[in-house]
C-alpha cells in the first residue's frame, strides 16, 4: 500500500514556544521504568516483536518515516533504536551501495536478530552496534541523516538523546523521528490497556502505556529546537493496522510489550480473566474475523545548521 493512499497527515508548525513547557521533560509525564526499558533485551520478547509487530506496524511505518527523509544515493544514515534493523535495512536500499548505514540499539537481543537477517543486494552494507542513545558510540559530524522510529519515548534522558543526534549529524544534516500519539488514539492498544487495568493491580498494568506517554507536539518541537535544531516541524500521520489472526493475535502482542514479564508470571486464573477482558474490549474492532484499527504518530523533522 503506497504512503499516499494509506495515510492522512496534519502538520503542526507553530513557531512559538508553548508557555510553561519544558523540552523533553521527565517531570511532567510518566517515564518508562526499569522494567519497561529493559524488556526489549529479553530474547523471547525480541522474537515476538519481530514476528508480530514488525510486519504489521514497523515496516509500514518505516516506509512512511523514510518517505519524509527523502534519502539520496550515497548518504550516510544512523538509525537509533534500530531494534531488528527495520528502518536500517530499508534505508540501506535507498542510499545504495555507495551509502553507509549504521543501526544502533542498546538491546543485544535485538541486534542479534538484525545481524541474523539475510544480506541485501544493491544496498549499502549495514553496520549494527550495541549502544545506548546517550552517549552514542559514534563519531561526531559523521552522518547526513539520523532516524529514530518509536525510540525517543523510551530513553531515560530524552534531551541527551536529542543532543547526541545533533552531535552525530554533519552540518546541514537532518533528523527524522517518530513518536506515537497518546494511547487513546491507538484503539487496539487502548483496548488491551483497559483489559490490563481491569485485571491487574495498577502498578503491574501501568508500564504497558509507556510507548504512548509523550508531551504535546508543541513540546516535542521545543525539545528539538532547544538542542540547536532548526526548521523543526511536527506532522501527524495515521496508518491502518490489521491483525489478520483476529483477537488471539492481538492479545499475543502482550508478549512483546513492556508488561511481557508480568504476563508470563500470571497464575492461570488471572491469565484467564485477562484474556476474557481483552477479548471483550477488542470485540468492537473485529471485522470479518480480523482486528482492524489504526495507529497515530507524530513525526518530527529538523535540520542541523550549516
Amino acid at each position: 500500500m503506497s504512503a499516499s493512499s494509506s495515510r492522512t497527515s496534519r502538520r503542526i508548525d507553530s513557531s512559538r514556544r508553548p508557555t510553561g513547557s519544558r523540552p523533553l521533560s521527565t517531570s511532567t509525564i510518566a517515564v518508562a521504568d526499569a522494567r519497561t526499558f529493559s524488556c526489549f533485551s529479553v530474547g523471547s520478547i525480541a522474537g515476538t516483536y519481530e514476528e508480530i509487530y514488525v510486519p504489521r506496524i514497523f515496516i509500514p511505518w518505516a516506509r512512511l518515516l523514510l518517505d519524509r527523509a527523502a534519502l539520496r544515493p550515497g548518504e550516510a544514515v544512523l538509525d537509533i533504536a534500530t531494534g531488528p534493523g527495520t528502518v536500517a535495512r530499508i534505508a540501506a536500499e535507498q542510499v545504495g551501495p555507495r551509502g553507509r548505514v549504521v543501526g544502533a540499539d542498546f538491546s543485544e537481543a535485538m541486534i542479534a536478530i538484525a545481524k541474523g537477517k539475510p544480506g541485501l543486494t544493491s544496498a549499502a552494507p549495514v553496520e549494527y552496534i550495541v549502544s545506548p542513545a546517550a552517549p552514542l558510540t559514534v563519531e561526531e559530524e559523521t552522518f547526513d541523516v539520523v532516524t529514530c522510529q518509536q525510540g525517543l519515548q523510551f530513553f531515560p534522558d530524552r534531551a541527551a538523546a536529542v543532543r547526541e543526534m545533533y552531535r552525530a549529524l554533519k552540518p546541514g544534516g537532518r533528523v527524522i523521528a517518530a513518536v506515537w500519539r497518546e494511547i487513546a488514539l491507538q484503539p487496539s492498544f487502548a483496548a488491551l490497556d483497559a483489559a490490563l487495568r481491569e485485571s491487574l493491580p495498577a502498578d503491574q498494568a501501568e508500564p504497558y502505556g509507556a510507548p504512548f506517554r509523550w508531551p504535546s507536539a508543541e513540546a516535542l518541537k521545543v525539545g528539538f529546537t532547544d538542542q540547536g535544531f532548526t526548521g523543526v516541524s511536527i506532522t501527524e500521520l495515521r496508518h491502518p493496522l490489521t491483525y489478520e489472526g483476529g483477537i488471539a493475535q492481538a492479545i499475543a502482542t502482550l508478549a512483546a510489550s513492556p508488561v511481557a514479564s508480568t504476563i508470563a508470571a500470571l497464575d492461570a486464573e488471572t491469565a484467564t480473566r485477562l484474556r476474557s477482558a481483552a477479548a471483550r474490549h477488542l470485540a468492537p474492532l473485529v471485522d470479518g474475523g480480523q482486528v482492524r484499527t489504526q495507529m497515530v504518530s507524530n513525526l518530527v523533522t529538523a535540520t542541523k545548521g550549516v
